[in-house]
């Protein structure tokens, strides 16, 4: 039976808002493990709106002219953009623990669309940069992606859908700066905004058609009990803050990077500014590798060892990079394309592992994963500049090394059995969560189907 009362249900004028096609609307005896094409749009939601915050970045030259602006303060761009992606962080994402997830999403989605259509057409830079904060702000849709797909992915499938999601996540900010540079240098800035406007739209229209109308996380809980639960959950699962703290480090060395490589390959190598921004086909590959090896490493093997061999393979590209790279190419192609490999196995694997934490409150738990990825990122901007202006491309480098180096505290044991078990716990799609029921909100289903059963399957309770 469709439920027809949730938990803090909206008002009736609220219930028209966020109507839902019959075919999408919450089934407690339904099978609610995500398929292989509710994956795929997942990751093409998280790949089209997070390419939002990157499409100015190769253009802000552009930009300045066209505004009528000095380069110094269209820069300001990326920057307010980057200020509200930190907001929406601590104060948005973790609604979605007390809220449905389904009329969020649209909602928040169709404002983007409607802020970015401003971005469009206005002709003042004041105005654009207001509607910018507005754009990262609401941008949260990458992140809403990733708990669906830790709790309703199939068990034997989990870290294939993660990795898709997250393939997804960095294709986007790859082929954002790419495609904005290409278009921008034949034709107009405003046409990038347009063919972002359309993608908007029709993310929006299949989500609307397919999306399922996913219970509430938390009932009950409060919006100021969530957010102190950000605050908290690093204290009590030491799980979580081992695998941000790697995230942070992880993240710093891939923006140092990309931040750094731009003066290296104009300044040493004396590469155009095009060949600069082609050479982000380089870390495209990688994206299209990570589902693979996501379906033979980290789905076979658990997360910790997927994180030391990740790191290995990481740490090496960086070693070759950093010398290799002093007098040719073949230096920072080896990193920008084994590296990517590795950070993009790393984010998986830390995924994998963190799916057991507070399944009640897994957007909570993503906000603090997301806050130290954040920052890691603003750190390594930071260093990585910093110590190329002082001592160039070997400098940046040892502080990657670094890095990487502090970023693994786990050990070498590739057998983590406490890890392993707890990162191949049954798929939590089948609890129905509304029920203001403890126990049964924390019901798992005992038997997971295999690859030629049907799509559902009966449930037994453990005793």
């Amino acid at each position: 039976m469709v439920n027809e009362e949730l938990p803090g249900g909206p008002t009736v004028a609220v219930r028209q808002l966020v109507w839902a096609p019959t075919w999408v609307k919450w089934n407690p005896e339904a099978n609610y493990e995500i398929s292989w094409g509710m994956n795929i749009l997942f990751g093409l939601s998280a790949s089209f709106s997070v390419a939002n915050l990157y499409y100015t970045h190769p253009i802000l030259n552009i930009l300045a002219d066209d505004f009528g602006v000095s380069d110094q303060r269209s820069s300001l761009v990326p920057t307010v953009t980057q200020a509200g992606y930190a907001v929406r962080l601590l104060l948005i994402v973790p609604v979605r623990d007390i809220v449905r997830r389904r009329p969020m999403i649209l909602a928040l989605i169709f404002m983007t669309a409607f802020i970015w259509l401003g971005c469009t057409l206005t002709r003042s830079f004041s105005t654009f940069l207001g509607l910018s904060f507005l754009v990262g702000l609401l941008t949260v849709t990458p992140q809403l992606m990733f708990p669906l797909a830790v709790q309703y992915a199939p068990p034997r499938h989990r870290a294939t859908m993660i990795s898709i999601v997250v393939s997804g996540l960095v294709f986007g900010v790859l082929v954002a700066r790419l495609l904005s540079g290409i278009i921008t240098q034949f034709t107009s800035w405003r046409n990038v905004y347009w063919i972002s406007f359309g993608l908007q739209v029709l993310i929006w229209i299949f989500l609307f058609l397919f999306i399922p109308d996913y219970p509430i996380l938390s009932p009950g809980t409060s919006y100021p009990g969530i957010l102190s639960k950000i605050v908290t959950l690093p204290f009590r699962n030491p799980c979580l803050t081992q695998h941000a703290l790697t995230a942070f480090l992880t993240q710093g060395m891939f923006t140092s990077f990309w931040t750094t490589l731009t003066f290296q390959l104009a300044d040493v190598f004396h590469l155009s500014t095009l060949a600069v921004g082609l050479f982000a086909l380089i870390g495209i590959s990688p994206v299209f590798l990570n589902p693979v090896i996501s379906r033979f490493l980290i789905a076979r093997i658990h997360p910790h060892g997927s994180l030391i061999i990740a790191h290995l393979v990481t740490l090496v590209a960086i070693c070759i990079g950093t010398w290799v790279g002093t007098f040719s190419l073949a230096g920072p192609v080896i990193w920008a394309f084994l590296g990517d490999l590795g950070m993009n196995t790393i984010i998986v694997a830390n995924r994998v592992a963190i799916a057991h934490v507070d399944p009640k409150a897994q957007n909570a738990v993503n906000s603090v994963y997301m806050v130290h990825t954040f920052c890691g990122q603003l750190f390594g901007t930071a260093v990585g500049n910093a110590l190329y202006a002082s001592g160039g491309w070997t400098h940046t480098g040892a502080f990657n090394i670094a890095q990487m180096i502090a970023g693994w505290r786990g050990g070498w044991d590739l057998r983590d059995p406490t890890t392993a078990k707890e990162a191949t716990q049954p798929s939590t799609a089948q609890v129905d969560i509304e029920t203001n029921d403890e126990d049964a909100a924390t019901e798992v289903p005992t038997e997971i189907p295999t690859e030629d059963e049907g799509p559902k399957y009966k449930r037994e309770q453990l005793d």
